[in-house]
């Protein structure tokens, strides 16, 4: 029997109670004392945040009552005991609750700066404990100091359902799974020439002629944990960016005008089949709408020799259906196909007059949407849209094409192939004349990664958080490419800014190329309020199968039939946009900067680096700001010349890292001037520590802060930070990078490469040695000027 929220009085018997009713609870003689304490909270509501619980059980003993507290398991036992006497029936715990305040803790508030100076107050929670025991926090200080962003939550409204809030709450979901099932389409079925005609009336000869390309999994992911459902874009460091109806039509070569791709959903499937492709499919392959694609490759795959034009036709429907459900609006079991879109493959010939290109982006959007959110472990759609856009678009993650070699098909993560088929010999295609092929088809060539050959999702990440102006191609297709590509790739060029909902049957998804316009030429200015309308992901076929979409999508299909009214525009801009353009203010204060938390565990080949990047900029631009700030209301001789001197230290090191573009004014020639003096007092800080006397006493693991990874051999791409960190620290020495660090002024940059000395090693990360962990022969070989052998550090 439990007694509360009443009050503990003194009676005859010793303790009493008085105030409420007691409430029964029924424990077994096992129960531990946390799982009694789980049930006393359960049966009063009380909160374990907000109160502890104290439990007194009372029991006779000679005429009068013993108050026993139950504090750990061992009272549990005694208490069973005295329930085990004959003649008891129940014991009576008296529950106190008291707050569950820590007097060791305090809440704190730490001030911190963004590029506006606007000020963000964060609470810490301070540990006057010695060290951070229990978890105590500090890396979620040094985490909580640098806000990942948006600062401004008018626009990324979601964030707290978005997939990068896990991860920086250290609960990374990893890689997604993309379901694709191309390479086994690929693999055993070839295209009967005779039918090759037929895909090519249809529009889909690009989408063949791309075929299989193999999926960079961690690629795909880091994308989706930058793609927003508010926006319908990736948000880069440098701006906003999408898959547009351009990109559609240029990698695919797939129609963008047209009518939308709707219909009603509750047909006869499988008298349709029976209709469309001459064989009835049983119940065994076609449940509802879903039929097996290893239905269509078992009796589509090779037409009979005498067949009409009747028969191969249906076997071009055949062929396209596969490729529709293997490739433009995979699902996510990633064997079966729609058969809602049969209908449209009636007429090949008007197969073009539909809308491909945006029903298969609406599907690729509703995708990422999905996949972007807290707990999705897979993705589904268009991958090979996704692949081809990062590859033509961004730096990071584009491999080398081998076009000198001929091509093997690459087998997917989650497929076991053993061979390929050969594809159909084009020249045979009844002496006619092929179509060119759309821009993708140029990654059909081999390919090799050099920067990120395993393909770790954290580089990628890494990458990103770093991603500079250089890094992104705003616009891939020059005049050059797009004179070499098919009618179908170009012809629809009117409406790809389009500002329209793109329809697939269920799926709406809106188009927002305003967002984007640096992507067509154009300046980009604060775009006006976007709404996607996230209510539309709560419809879909389920339960609707009954449903005529056109009549229920009837609104949104009259604004896709006026997609040429709604075209966005804009001035003509150049490229990059200046760091302090509107725009980018307004951005940095909206998006989401940083994916990679900065307490971030170090991978076994790659130590992330963006937030330590990020961090020392941002502290350099706050301590700047504030001497600026300062500077103005100072009077003292003595303080403005020791703030003029912090903030010139700020510069110094801000235009090391080329990073100036964060400060609103331009240093000036003293400042750069100055900035000589600090370039040599680094480098003959580096030659005291290449001296004997300046080993490292500990093991020390020094990150760069813009690494761009390397390959197998670790001969890839030193960083300027690697130089800074040992000139910085007289406890750390470091490899010199092989490229020449970025300083904004020359005379600074040639004094610094000449006193800075170069060893070396070229190594993106150096693990140092305690001083007993060096060797005579390390030592001998580092003197000599050559490469010394790696050996296991101790301690890492």
């Amino acid at each position: 029997m439990c007694y509360w929220n009443g009050r503990v009085i003194k009676g005859p018997h010793g303790i009493s109670y008085e105030g409420a009713e007691p409430k029964p609870i029924r424990v077994s003689y096992g129960i531990t004392y946390d799982e009694l304490v789980d049930k006393i909270y359960g049966i009063t509501g009380l909160e374990k945040e907000q109160f502890k619980v104290k439990i007194i059980c009372r029991y006779p003993a000679c005429r009068e009552y013993i108050s026993v507290p139950i504090e750990n398991d061992e009272s549990i036992d005694i208490m069973f005991d005295v329930a085990r006497q004959p003649g008891t029936h129940c014991m009576e715990l008296y529950i106190e609750k008291e707050p569950a305040h820590n007097d060791n803790q305090a809440n704190t508030t730490e001030l911190i700066h963004d590029d506006n100076q606007e000020r963000v107050l964060t609470p810490i929670q301070v540990n006057d404990n010695q060290g951070t025991e229990k978890g105590a926090t500090q890396e979620s200080k040094v985490d909580n100091f640098l806000d990942p962003g948006p600062i401004d939550t008018s626009v990324l409204m979601l964030q707290n359902q978005h997939r990068s809030e896990a991860i920086w709450a250290g609960e990374d979901p990893g890689v997604l799974k993309c379901r694709q099932r191309l390479g086994t389409m690929m693999k055993e079925w070839q295209l009967d020439k005779r039918i090759c005609r037929f895909v090519i009336q249809s529009g889909f000869y690009g989408i063949y002629k791309i075929g299989f390309i193999q999926l960079d999994w961690p690629l795909i992911t880091a994308l989706v944990e930058r793609w927003r459902q508010e926006t319908h874009t990736f948000h880069f460091p440098v701006g906003e960016s999408t898959i547009t109806l351009q990109d559609v039509a240029v990698l695919l070569g797939l129609p963008i005008e047209g009518q939308a791709l709707t219909g009603r959903t509750d047909l006869q499937w499988a008298d349709l089949c029976e209709e469309l492709l001459g064989l009835r499919p049983d119940q065994s392959v076609l449940h509802g709408s879903t039929l097996k694609l290893s239905w269509l490759r078992t009796h589509f795959l090779q037409p009979p020799i005498d067949a009409d034009d009747v028969i191969l036709v249906r076997y071009a429907r055949g062929y396209i259906l596969a490729l529709i459900g293997s490739v433009l609006f995979t699902d996510k079991s990633g064997a079966d196909v729609q058969l809602m879109f049969l209908p449209m493959l009636r007429n090949i010939a008007d197969v073009p007059q539909f809308s491909w290109g945006s029903a298969a982006l609406a599907h690729l959007y509703r995708e990422l949407c999905k996949a972007c959110k807290k707990g999705a472990n897979e993705i589904a759609g268009p991958l090979v849209l996704i692949q081809l856009w990062a590859w033509e678009r961004l730096s990071i993650g584009r491999p080398e094409r081998l076009s000198s070699r001929v091509q093997t098909l690459d087998l997917p993560d989650s497929e076991d192939i053993a061979g390929t088929a050969p594809l159909a010999e084009d020249a045979e295609v009844d002496e006619e004349e092929l179509p060119k092929y759309p821009l993708g088809c140029r990654w059909r060539a081999p390919i090799i990664r050099r920067d990120n050959p395993l393909r770790a999702l954290i580089f990628y990440r890494d990458q990103l958080d770093q991603q500079t102006d250089d890094q992104m191609i705003w616009q891939p297709y020059t005049p050059d490419l797009l004179a070499l590509l098919p009618d179908i790739c170009l012809r629809d060029q009117h409406v790809w800014r389009t500002i329209a909902p793109l329809i697939c049957f269920d799926v709406i998804e809106w188009h927002r190329p305003d967002r984007v316009l640096r992507q067509f030429g154009l300046h980009q200015e604060i775009p006006m309020e976007c709404d996607t309308e996230a209510k539309l992901h709560a419809i879909d076929k389920r339960g609707r199968h009954h449903y005529e979409w056109p009549v229920y999508h009837r609104q949104y299909i009259q604004l896709w039939e006026a997609r040429k009214d709604t075209v966005a525009t804009g001035e003509p801009g150049g490229h990059p946009m200046h760091y302090q353009d509107p725009y980018m203010k307004w951005y940095r204060r909206i998006t989401r900067r940083m994916i990679t938390p900065l307490t971030q565990s170090a991978h076994m080949h790659f130590q992330p680096s963006s937030g330590t990047a990020h961090l020392l900029v941002q502290s350099l631009t706050t301590i700047h700001n504030k001497c600026t700030t300062t500077l103005g209301a100072s009077q003292s001789e003595t303080a403005m010349q020791a703030l003029t001197d912090i903030q010139n230290t700020c510069i110094q090191v801000l235009q090391i890292f080329g990073e100036t573009r964060h400060l609103e004014a331009k240093p000036s020639p003293s400042v750069a001037t100055s900035s000589t003096s600090l370039a040599q007092s680094l480098g003959e800080s580096h030659k005291e520590l290449a001296s004997p006397q300046a080993t490292p006493a500990a093991a020390v693991k020094l990150t760069s802060t813009r690494s761009r990874g390397r390959g197998k051999s670790g001969r890839r791409g030193s960083t300027p930070s690697q130089t800074i960190g040992s000139c910085l620290s007289p406890h750390v020495a470091t490899a010199q990078p092989t490229a020449q660090p970025h300083i904004d002024n020359m005379d600074s940059q040639a004094l610094f490469l000449s006193n800075v000395e170069a060893t070396p090693s070229t190594d993106s990360v150096l693990l140092l040695e305690s001083e007993e962990g060096f060797s005579e022969e390390t030592e001998k070989e580092s003197n000599h000027g050559t490469r010394p052998k790696r050996k296991k550090p101790k301690h890492i």
